[in-house]
């Protein structure tokens, strides 16, 4: 049970990470002149594969005869709160009209600074991660290869016997 949850906070962290390439996908879509339930439905056939069991499922719900912003509602718990804005976003776009390019390069930019904050964090704990190997692997080559024989010579020659 454990590992069943611990793949699925990956699966989910992956699909997080992928969550800047889906918003790239609707916005190019949305500058295709598609409307914003088309650009979501080509945005999932081509989207990175972390996406698409969610994407799957709002393509699902659409194909169901549900509006946009009801099928989108499948996204946020899968994808975090910046799911929610750009779920948001598309709902408001789709009820009312509104322009949609301006607020999707907007959070896809954000989207991408809050991926490379967290790639930052992940690139300070590697010194804590590779501690480990150095500590199990190349210090004890390092105390075999060099200490060694120097204690062994030393041994040696207080005794007077050679090795």
């Amino acid at each position: 049970m454990r590992w069943i949850r611990r793949s699925e906070r990956r699966r989910r962290a992956a699909a997080r990470a992928a969550l800047p390439d889906l918003i790239e996908l609707v916005v190019i879509g949305v500058r295709a002149g598609l409307t914003p339930a088309a650009a979501v439905e080509m945005a999932a056939a081509h989207a990175p594969p972390d996406l698409a069991d969610p994407l799957g499922e709002v393509v699902h719900h659409m194909h169901r005869g549900h509006r946009l912003a009801d099928a989108l509602d499948q996204l946020p718990p899968w994808l975090g709160r910046h799911a929610a804005y750009f779920t948001d976003a598309l709902t408001t776009a789709d009820r009312y009209g509104l322009p949609l390019g301006p607020v999707l390069d907007q959070l896809g930019a954000d989207v991408r600074a809050d991926r490379s904050h967290r790639a930052q964090q992940q690139a300070r704990t590697l010194p804590v991660r590779l501690s480990f190997p150095l500590v199990v692997c190349t210090l004890p080559s390092f105390v075999l290869l060099a200490i060694v024989p120097a204690v062994l010579g030393a041994i040696s020659t207080i005794t007077g016997t050679t090795p």
